[in-house]
């Protein structure tokens, strides 16, 4: 197979925007793919394929070049992967110091290295062989470093699961499968971009993990109940909320950054959700005049994102031990801020897209073990493991609040 030269050039954009500059994965190659519609359907997915699988196996591939131990040279991870996949590597300057024999004969060897075969950072392998052990390990990572399916939501308000099901066969030829104990998800047999199912642009789902559509239900919500989403984000869980109490509660949902409260906004609107209202809550005063008499709290923090490499792998190369602590931090801080909008009686669930302990429950231990923690019981907790559910990985905890 052959990769012509204008596909690399946007290859190696796509890698010098998300390893060297550091923006997220998912927003370069949409933007990448967006602003090149010369490429026809078959570059635009050699390209994708090429970019996320780089990022995901940068290591192994950085060692396979014969470079690990110098700056990272994006020509040479391209090269790699090319002589990998069995791609003509061209007679391009670019390529002039990699050996395609040596690449070929190292790669079985270093196979056999976790470290290469998953492409791990040393400090993350190590605190995760401490955390669960060797065996439990090897399993998870493995798993979250194979890319993702499309997963979504029905939204129960305009449609139910088997009626979505079936449009998206009979319209658009689209085969899709439901999730035993999920029963609003399902599960696209292939990715696809979504823009063009009219069903999608009205709200009749949402694109949603599944996974992180079982964590909602933490929260028993019931309708004509008044729930805080503290960590909103762009929303997906406040709407989802919104649906399993049928658009019929009073839901709050914060956040920090004004961007993805516009979002949800547009959500809300595309779902013909009524129930959610949002505050922007970068001031704390703001905080001050929010009803802190909630029958739940959903506190779906900022956190690694090591759960979700499987969709975001570029993750692992952005976080260090250093933004662990200061993560760790605001994990702190945010429990701290919103546990006493919790009503006596009412629930404290806490969630993050994270496996790590230090991030859930010995965050959960640092809590109830603070003065504002006594006034809460735990009641349950539950990691939800890549390499047991085929998903992203997911931890959660419930606390009720003494009466």
């Amino acid at each position: 197979m052959k990769l012509h030269r204008n596909i690399a050039l946007g290859i190696i954009f796509g890698l010098e925007r998300t390893l060297v500059e550091k923006h997220p994965a998912t927003n370069v190659i949409k933007k990448l793919l967006k602003s090149n519609s010369s490429w026809g359907s078959r570059d635009r997915r050699y390209i994708a394929m090429a970019f996320y699988d780089i990022i995901r196996r940068k290591r192994f591939f950085h060692a396979l070049s014969g470079f690990e131990n110098q700056d990272i040279n994006l020509w040479n991870l391209l090269g790699s992967w090319m002589v990998i996949n069995d791609f003509t590597l061209p007679k391009w300057v670019e390529f002039n110091n990699l050996n395609i024999e040596e690449i070929k004969t190292k790669a079985p060897i270093l196979m056999q290295d976790r470290k290469y075969k998953n492409s791990i950072p040393d400090w993350l392998d190590q605190m995760a062989v401490e955390a669960f052990g060797l065996e439990v390990w090897e399993k998870e990572i493995a798993s979250l470093n194979t890319p993702s399916n499309l997963v979504v939501r029905v939204n129960t308000l305009k449609t139910s699961v088997k009626k979505l099901k079936d449009i998206l066969e009979k319209k658009y030829n689209i085969n899709t499968s439901t999730v035993p104990n999920t029963p609003h998800a399902l599960i696209f047999q292939k990715n696809q971009s979504l823009q063009s199912i009219k069903e999608y642009r009205e709200g009749w789902f949402e694109v949603q993990d599944v996974n992180s559509q079982k964590i909602c239900p933490w929260l028993k919500p019931e309708s004509s109940k008044y729930y805080i989403d503290a960590c909103a984000g762009a929303g997906g869980k406040s709407l989802h909320l919104a649906d399993l109490t049928k658009d019929n509660a009073k839901i709050m949902a914060l956040d920090i950054y004004p961007a993805k409260l516009d979002e949800l906004r547009k959500r809300c609107y595309r779902n013909k959700i009524e129930s959610v209202q949002t505050a922007n809550v970068d001031d704390d005063e703001i905080l001050k005049i929010i009803e802190p008499n909630a029958d739940g709290v959903l506190i779906d923090a900022p956190c690694s994102g090591l759960g979700v490499l499987k969709r975001n792998p570029d993750t692992k190369w952005r976080m260090t031990p250093k933004r662990l602590t200061a993560i760790l931090e605001t994990q702190e801080r945010i429990l701290q801020t919103y546990a006493p909008m919790v009503k006596r009686g009412g629930y404290l669930v806490y969630a993050t897209c994270s496996i790590l302990p230090q991030e859930n429950r010995l965050q959960i231990d640092k809590f109830l073990n603070s003065a504002l923690g006594s006034q809460f019981e735990f009641e349950k907790e539950h990691t939800y493991f890549s390499y047991l559910t085929g998903f992203d990985g997911f931890y959660c905890a419930r606390l009720i609040k003494k009466m």
